[in-house]
């Protein structure tokens, strides 16, 4: 331990500023995380000015700073006291020695190094400010060249004691050995410092690593460059992003590294229908500039890249065997590896730019990947998308969208994602002959076939679920017909089934909707990412589809009616039926599509009448009468006016986008959902409501609930049948197929929804028995 010698020192007092992990803690709210990753930045820089205050000011006194603690495993303390000062001569010429710690300096009048080291304890940094760490420097300091204005920070047995245990690699040895050049930087106690070319314009925190990396620099032109062509702000962690047209057109979004999708497409006005319910959040552009300064925060890394420039890394961030990275923020745990040139970047928590990829002007939410081996270029990734082996540029990649193969996406906008990309598909068609200010904007779940080729402009957000067959080549149209299947058709035109995924591949549907939720990681974002596929939003779409297919085929028969020798109807283009887009559509497609929606439609109201039904049976309160009953799920003394309309004239669709499933006022509302549940109810059932008005109350809900039960398991028969037919096709084909693949009698999708309508009968079962309603529950048949 060093020989302490009292001396006098300068006390120098700054504003300390609130610990993240306890800020608005009284704010139980889901934005939360992303207010405390704000502040939790804001923090750390705060730390790199009060330092650079003290690098700035000069002079040959001892200063005492006190700093919040960075390091919680280390220390319980809320702040901590540096001592930060110039070296003694006997310190000055250990640094030099060539048989200590043998360091060089750039210019010797030029060079201006202080030495800092934590206070013991309280009332100690007086007696401490002239100890001679002598001892302490040819431990953790050699072979390094010193310019500028540099702060070198090194641990005292005493108060800085290592563990015993023996590091795993230079990255967690403490000190600062063997770099080429060290300038106008803060190496703080503690932190790794080791075999780098140049280390310029630099904050490592304690347990920061810098490690065998060629420059590391941060000019302030490089920074007010990145400011000038992309609004990039280090300090409010903010940047302009135009996603779309390629050749540039409008669609500007300013991001925040702590923005979500509801706040980016608020940014784009892509809930202009219906408005905003879900929360967005609000930040004051902030406070004092970010310092010409790259800043390292504790535990995270920066390791074997050759060069690197304008970067933060929050705790446990890593930027590991990259290429190049300039001007990137990235969030805890975030990270940027093996062999990626990266530039102009806001990764957030958990998210990763990997193995031989471009990442140029993006920004990645929570848990999204691009690589190995991506091009990506003015593009924004939802939560928990991915994106490998292919191009994407000035797209928006919603969250659990999959690009997995060799692809390209240009101008795509697709905010709500769970879609995936197949090996060849080419949707990217942007350019007219004149210029590249083509886009598309696709639905959400949207799968795009092997070699599919789109030629833009193409909407799709009303067709949500919907799949582009392997080759097909869709040219510039608008589709609104959900879960339908676009194939290649005779005379060169795309034919389309609507409703084709429920009818005949509801195993899609129901293994997309565990999916989604199991593959949902992203926990920061789950206050709105965890919406359901048959929701109240999808379900208006397919009643509007389904009434436009039903009036087609009233329209055909009144022709045929006038025209005995008229044959069965094709329909082609939106001219016979708005919303098919540039495609053709059989009849049988059309019954196909109005039977699939119709079920569909059906099986959700009723879902919800039961649901409704056993929680009021269930409610532990008194028995409640029929009548009771039914005039609390509105279902007593119906008028006709409230029934559904089956001959009107549908309404043509607008070109707008949906309404998002986060705005949806039944995503968070359960009397919102019930309502809507309802509303279908009275329309799509009237032949069993038409009974309300005569007493006939045990015929309303025994048929209503029978209903539910058929449609159940009719659902779970059609789930196993999807997936029997592979079975079958593959064990005729293909040697040994049995072998190797689950069959559907195992399977857990199909399991699960036999489960399901298992579990409505029990419910229907336990709602009649309540009631007392006289039901004829038919034995099931799964």
């Amino acid at each position: 331990r060093p020989t302490p010698q009292p001396a006098p020192a300068t006390v120098l007092s700054l504003p300390q500023y609130t610990s993240y992990r306890t800020a608005t803690m009284a704010t139980a709210d889901a934005l939360l995380p992303f207010r405390q990753s704000r502040l939790s930045r804001h923090a750390y820089l705060s730390r790199t000015r009060s330092l650079l205050s003290v690098l700035e000011k000069g002079g040959d006194e001892a200063t005492l700073l006190a700093l919040p603690t960075i390091d919680r495993d280390d220390e319980r303390r809320p702040t901590s006291t540096y001592i930060l000062r110039p070296p003694s001569e006997k310190e000055r010429s250990t640094l030099l020695d060539p048989l200590q710690c043998n360091c060089r300096l750039t210019d010797e009048k030029n060079v201006d190094i202080k030495i800092m080291y934590r206070v013991a304890g309280n009332g100690e940094g007086s007696s401490m400010a002239k100890w001679d760490v002598s001892s302490s420097l040819r431990a953790q300091v050699r072979n390094n060249r010193f310019g500028g204005r540099v702060v070198l920070g090194v641990l005292l047995d005493g108060p800085d004691a290592l563990d015993d245990a023996a590091p795993s690699g230079l990255a967690h040895v403490a000190g600062v050995s063997e770099n080429g050049l060290i300038r106008n930087s803060i190496l703080e106690p503690g932190c790794s410092v080791h075999k780098n070319s140049e280390v310029c314009d630099t904050h490592a925190m304690k347990r920061a690593a810098i490690v065998g990396c060629g420059s590391v620099s941060c000019s302030g032109d490089e920074a007010a460059k990145a400011k000038e062509k992309f609004n990039f702000d280090l300090a409010d962690g903010s940047m302009d992003v135009e996603v779309g047209p390629e050749a540039g057109g409008g669609r500007v979004a300013n991001v925040k590294v702590e923005s979500t999708l509801v706040d980016l497409c608020h940014e784009l006005k892509m809930d202009s229908n219906g408005g905003t319910i879900a929360p967005l959040i609000t930040f004051e552009r902030g406070g004092e500039p970010m310092p010409a300064m790259n800043v390292l925060c504790p535990r995270s890394s920066l390791m074997h890249t050759p060069r690197t420039s304008h970067v933060h890394l929050m705790p446990r961030a890593t930027i590991d065997s990259a290429t190049s990275v300039a001007s990137a923020l990235l969030l805890p745990n975030s990270a940027i590896r093996s062999g990626c040139t990266v530039s102009h970047a806001l990764l957030q928590w958990n998210a990763t730019v990997t193995s031989q990829s471009d990442a140029h002007h993006v920004f990645l939410m929570e848990r999204s990947e691009v690589g190995p081996h991506s091009f990506t270029a003015n593009s924004i990734y939802g939560p928990d998308s991915h994106v490998s082996g292919g191009e994407v540029h000035c797209t928006v990649f919603g969250p659990n969208a999959n690009s997995h193969h060799q692809s390209l996406l240009i101008g795509v906008l697709w905010p709500l994602g769970r879609g995936n990309v197949g090996y060849g598909s080419n949707v990217g068609s942007n350019h007219t002959g004149r210029i590249p200010d083509q886009e598309t904007s696709v639905g959400e779940g949207t799968f795009w076939g092997l070699g599919s080729v789109i030629k833009f402009p193409v909407d799709l957000t009303s067709a949500p679920y919907s799949i582009i067959a392997a080759g097909v080549q869709l040219p510039p149209q608008r589709i609104a017909l959900p879960f339908s299947l676009i194939t290649d058709g005779p005379g060169g035109m795309n034919q389309i089934t609507p409703g084709w995924l429920l009818h005949y591949s509801p195993y899609t549907v129901a293994r997309s909707e565990a999916k989604f939720a199991n593959r949902r990681k992203a926990v920061r974002h789950d206050f709105y990412t965890g919406w359901k596929i048959l929701r109240a939003g999808v379900m208006d779409m397919m009643v509007d589809a389904r009434d436009r297919l039903a009036y087609a085929g009233r329209q055909q028969s009144a022709g045929e009616a006038a025209d005995s020798k008229k044959k069965a109807a094709v329909f082609k283009t939106d001219r016979a039926i708005p919303g098919l887009g540039a495609n053709q559509l059989t009849e049988k497609g059309r019954q196909i599509g109005i039977m699939a929606y119709t079920d569909a439609i059906q099986r959700y109201a009723l879902r919800g009448l039961l649901a409704r039904l056993v929680k009021l049976t269930n409610n532990g309160q008194k028995i409640l009468s029929l009548n009771q009953v039914l005039g609390d799920v509105g279902l007593l003394g119906i008028a006709s006016s409230e029934l559904r309309a089956t001959d009107g004239t549908p309404s043509k669709p607008s070109v707008n986008w949906p309404v998002l499933p986060w705005n949806e006022a039944s995503h968070v509302d359960a009397e919102a959902l019930w309502k809507h549940h309802h509303s279908m109810l009275l329309k799509e059932l009237p032949s069993i409501l038409s009974n309300g008005g005569n007493n006939n109350s045990n015929t309303i809900i025994s048929e209503l609930l029978q209903k539910c039960i058929a449609l159940e398991d009719d659902h779970a028969k059609r789930v196993y049948n999807s997936k029997s037919r592979d079975d079958a096709r593959g064990a005729n084909t293909v040697p040994g197929y049995e072998d190797v693949h689950i069959p559907a009698e195992k399977d857990s999708v199909v399991l699960a929804a036999k489960k399901e309508a298992h579990e409505v009968r029990n419910d229907v079962r336990s709602v009649e028995e309540a009631l007392g309603v006289a039901g004829n529950i038919a034995r099931s048949r799964l």
